[in-house]
């Protein structure tokens, strides 16, 4: 927005303030439903501070390749948030996706753009890859105890684990989200003293709670417990459970104080130049450069093979 109102012409400004899709993969994550949705917010509340955009320049349009928004919380609770969304202005596409890197649907449309968002749901770290480990979509392959087969005295959880979902049954396997993420850390420290003592050890179960998708101010939709509130009930669940997550008092009174002043205050805007105008990639955040090869993993392993 700050390139596109330093723009001098009408034309060349109305490309630069073109927003892209927010590329969404069908996963149990909704990251992109999210970031679309605050973003959208965002832009909507930073426009006023440039006099020389028009509001109606700034287009959001979501991209999704499942047929329905949500389909996690259902069809009713979908449709609610796709119908929130559009009111607020956001585009749909879905049933489709982008071709390549640029903004051309694989339907044929291409949307002018100088802005792609990409959220592609929760990947295991690059790590994962370098064990030689049985996977699972890049996860690994754990059993309901945690360990790794093939392994001995290796455990896995959270977003690297593709542990099964005994709550479900199946071939169903936990998603990776905080909510189990926490629980199976505390289920793995709990089989790791297990197997250090002798003890049998104990597969993770849980019941899924629920899914909240937070659409920014008062919009929300959420399914706790299979009850499909949205609108401000939704809100307060998902800030509720939000604030229930974090693991002391000192930092919810923390964010409980940024809620409200941002609520009376709006939000702060500020503008970074990161990594020097050059694209990241999931190597950057995860500085995977520093990992080991599956060579080198072997060749470090081997003295104490050894000494075994």
């Amino acid at each position: 927005m700050h390139r596109a109102d330093g723009r001098p012409t009408p034309r060349p400004r109305c490309a630069w303030s073109g927003r892209s899709p927010a590329r969404w993969w069908r996963s149990r994550t909704y990251a992109g439903t999210e970031t679309a949705a605050y973003l959208q917010r965002l832009t909507s509340a930073a426009v006023g501070r440039y006099p020389r955009l028009d509001r109606a320049q700034i287009r959001w349009h979501l991209v999704d390749v499942a047929p329905r928004l949500l389909p996690e919380l259902g069809e009713k609770l979908g449709e609610k948030a796709m119908a929130t969304l559009r009111y607020r202005g956001i585009e749909f596409s879905l049933g489709t996706s982008v071709d390549a890197t640029t903004v051309k649907l694989t339907d044929g449309r291409t949307l002018p753009s100088h802005t792609l968002i990409r959220t592609a749901g929760v990947s295991a770290s690059p790590l994962v890859a370098t064990l030689g480990a049985e996977t699972v979509r890049g996860r690994l392959a754990a059993t309901p105890q945690l360990t790794v087969p093939g392994f001995d005295g290796l455990f896995a959880a959270g977003d690297a684990a593709a542990v099964p979902d005994l709550a479900k049954g199946g071939d169903a396997v936990c998603p990776p989200t905080a909510q189990h993420a926490q629980r199976q850390g505390k289920a793995l420290a709990e089989n790791i003293l297990a197997r250090l003592r002798g003890a049998p050890l104990k597969p993770y179960v849980h019941k899924d709670l629920g899914l909240v998708v937070d659409l920014g101010g008062i919009d929300a939709v959420s399914k706790p417990l299979g009850l499909e509130p949205h609108g401000l009930p939704a809100q307060a669940v998902a800030r509720g459970y939000h604030l229930l997550a974090l693991p002391t008092l000192t930092a919810r009174t923390r964010v409980v104080t940024n809620w409200t002043l941002n609520a009376l205050a709006g939000d702060d805007f500020v503008r970074t130049d990161f990594q020097s105008r050059r694209p990241g990639t999931l190597q950057d955040f995860e500085s995977a450069t520093s990992y080991l090869t599956p060579e080198q993993v072997r060749e470090h392993s081997r003295p104490l093979a050894a000494r075994a």
